[in-house]
């Protein structure tokens, strides 16, 4: 029984081999095998593909998601004309527009906080407002006035100034009339007290001069711009007239 199994076995691969089919050497995949082995591989293949396109396209939604959110616009109020420093904001001076990342943007829905006011700095047309641009009051008031001075580093609280702030402004004394006479270095003469900060530009920075516009009693703003042509003017900031000295 053995003999013959064998012998049909050879008979059989004798006949394939006869007929140009090759015989699979064993542990080896057949062509069907193979190409089933193959799709399945493909198969897989393609999942992957799809599962990182789909993550990608992802990720560029959610960028996409945070771009749009960082972008997101308001209406706000801007200059729709000119408006000189001084003048009295109408209520047909600002214009809508949308804009993004611009802090302190009034929105339209506040505009009545900006009509009558007086513009503090010159208004420009296309200008986004802020509260900083404009005063309840016109500036300067009647018997005030505003005066420029442009001063040394040196000349002014090394802690800056800011709009607001309360200084007196002090005459100092020339070059020759110090070595000559050294009592006004003891007691400097007070060109104007308690005058108010009203702008501030430059740094106090060594080599560059500090731009200061203060709001002066209209009665000492000549003598003052005087001095101050002269380069012998310092502002000392101090507490606004009348306020209590502290533990009193």
């Amino acid at each position: 029984m053995k003999g013959r199994t064998v012998s049909d076995t050879r008979t059989k691969q004798d006949r394939k081999a006869a007929r140009g089919m090759q015989v699979p050497a064993p542990g080896l995949l057949g062509a069907g095998e193979r190409r089933a082995a193959q799709g399945g591989q493909r198969h897989r293949s393609r999942g992957l593909v799809t599962v990182a396109a789909l993550c990608v396209l992802g990720s560029g939604l959610a960028v996409a998601a945070r771009g749009l959110h960082a972008g997101q616009k308001e209406s706000v109020l801007a200059i729709g004309e000119p408006v000189p420093k001084g003048q009295v904001i109408a209520r047909e001076n600002p214009v809508t527009t949308s804009v993004s990342g611009v802090s302190r943007a009034i929105p339209v829905s506040e505009i009545n906080t900006v009509v009558n006011q007086t513009a503090a700095v010159d208004l420009v047309d296309g200008q986004i407002l802020t509260s900083k641009m404009f005063a309840a009051s016109s500036v300067p008031a009647a018997g005030a006035a505003t005066v420029g001075l442009a001063l040394d580093p040196a000349r002014v609280p090394g802690a800056g100034l800011a709009p607001g702030d309360v200084v007196n402004v002090i005459a100092v004394p020339g070059g020759d009339t110090a070595q000559k006479d050294p009592a006004p270095l003891d007691t400097p003469e007070v060109l104007a007290a308690g005058a108010s900060v009203y702008s501030v530009d430059g740094a106090v920075t060594a080599g560059g001069q500090v731009l200061v516009t203060l709001v002066v009693d209209s009665a000492d703003a000549a003598r003052i711009s005087a001095y101050s042509t002269q380069n012998r003017v310092a502002v000392v900031e101090t507490a606004p007239l009348g306020a209590e000295t502290a533990g009193e």
